[in-house]
């Protein structure tokens, strides 16, 4: 084996991160600003727009790994990706021209882009395999996961920042351009765009053609033909297992993703603004706890020690006991208060009675700080863990081929999972309440852990 390439595995990490953190820096403040330029908007339009991002994201992960796959070049991917990305940004920031029953699908439009161009990040899982020796896998990919936990920190960062700016902002520009705390979040990105673009033409570099045995550059037709052929000779049963357990984590993940804004906003009774300000601190903190959990993975042996076929499980069971913790078990829950409309309004951020039915029937975890401070912790330990091991264990299934199109075929399985759960969550969302939907994640999480310790055996047997 060729020496690991660390030099350029930090740079690919530097490009993750920079990527990644665009996408939590807008992501936070997506609901909130949707709501303020279309009053009218609903929660199932913005799960619509969730699901057709992840469609999207499928769409540009396959076109990017079959792109990668027959010319063997990662660095054309991550241009043009990023180029997409710099049109969606551009396309936002003017989002305000449009009339305001229209804003809703331009808002949609741009982050149908966004997802398109983060699609070519497909690369970067196969880049690393590319990149490092087999006994430095599970080291490398925590330099990736490193650069996503940090993200997770500077995304929220960014909007606290910018928390004490006007929510309506002075007009520029016959009123349709405005600086305010949610539109400078967008000239942030568009410069980390900029940056990331930079740094991908002038410091990324292709790793060597013969770092992979027979590799060639070929016809579209005959380099399909031959990954069939090394498909064919892998562990179907692992990689269905590998399938199925990405699908699981990432449901729930989505589901989370997608309800938490307006699950806070209609139950805690507070504005709009307010939402957004405890979310990015909520999010911050748990962005720091997974950048300690992968600082240890990074900078101790743990790397090398842990087997990822225990550190998955492990991460999985952090996702139960989260999903079971938010559920109103009696004796810490209250009734989820009614919004009052009028001058004199006692709940005037509560739940909107006029498009849930549930308003005043529903419960949910009187302290919501606590509740918000446990998810951090669970989610801040398992998150890592969950993509450092995930990865580690998928790759080493794979084994020593170009898994560009086994990395794409994975993406779509996991975008498929992530459009379905914006989709069913929003609708029971907005039919029966938040609570259902915590044993619903519970009962799928206990699944994905039956079906990880009934293959146990096989992981052990091939060293995993």
């Amino acid at each position: 084996e060729e020496p690991t390439q660390w030099r350029g595995l930090m740079i690919c990490g530097l490009i993750m991160y920079l990527t990644t953190s665009m996408g939590q820096t807008l992501a936070i403040s997506g609901w909130p600003y949707l709501r303020t330029i279309d009053p009218t908007v609903n929660v199932s339009f913005f799960g619509l727009v969730q699901a057709l991002t992840r469609y999207c994201h499928a769409i540009g992960s396959c076109a990017f790994a079959i792109h990668a796959y027959t010319t063997k070049k990662f660095k054309r991917a991550l241009i043009i990706g990023r180029v997409i990305s710099v049109v969606g940004c551009t396309f936002y920031i003017f989002i305000e021209v449009f009339s305001p029953s229209y804003r809703r699908y331009a808002y949609m439009a741009k982050f149908l882009m966004q997802s398109v161009a983060e699609g070519s990040l497909i690369v970067v899982r196969s880049y690393v395999p590319r990149m490092s020796r087999e006994v430095d896998r599970q080291h490398a990919f925590s330099i990736i996961s490193a650069s996503n936990m940090l993200a997770i920190v500077s995304g929220p960062l960014v909007q606290l920042a910018c928390h004490g700016l006007p929510e309506e902002g002075t007009p520029l520009l016959g009123n349709w351009l405005k600086f305010n705390v949610y539109t400078v979040p967008i000239w942030i990105s568009l410069a980390l765009n900029l940056v990331t673009l930079f740094i991908a033409i002038f410091y990324f570099h292709e790793p060597k053609l013969n770092e992979l045995e027979g590799e060639t550059q070929l016809p579209l037709g005959k380099s399909m033909k031959k990954a069939w052929a090394q498909i064919k000779k892998l562990d179907r049963g692992l990689v269905v297992m590998c399938f199925v357990e990405k699908s699981v984590i990432s449901y729930g993940f989505a589901a989370m993703y997608t309800i938490m804004s307006p699950y806070i906003t209609e139950s805690f009774n507070l504005g709009e603004a307010s939402s957004l300000f405890i979310m990015s601190v909520a999010q911050t903190g748990l962005g720091f706890i997974s950048l300690f959990t992968v600082a240890a993975f990074v900078f101790t042996p743990i790397a090398r020690i842990a087997k990822a076929r225990y550190l998955f499980p492990f991460a999985l069971s952090c996702y139960f006991f989260m999903y079971i913790f938010s559920y109103p078990w009696p004796g810490i829950t209250e009734t989820i208060p009614r919004r009052d409309f009028g001058q004199n309004a006692t709940n005037p951020y509560g739940c909107d009675w006029t498009r849930y039915d549930w308003c005043g029937e529903e419960l949910h975890i009187t302290n919501h700080y606590a509740w918000l401070a446990v998810t951090a912790v669970l989610f801040g330990i398992g998150i890592p863990i969950s993509l450092i091991s995930f990865d580690t264990t998928f790759s080493r299934v794979l084994g020593a081929i170009d898994q560009n199109i086994m990395q794409g075929l994975l993406i779509i399985m996991d975008d498929l999972a992530l459009s379905v759960a914006p989709i069913v969550s929003t609708i029971a969302f907005e039919a029966f309440g938040p609570n259902p939907m915590w044993l619903t994640l519970a009962g799928i999480c206990a699944v994905g852990l039956t079906i990880w310790m009934a293959f146990m055996p096989k992981l052990i047997r091939i060293g995993i």
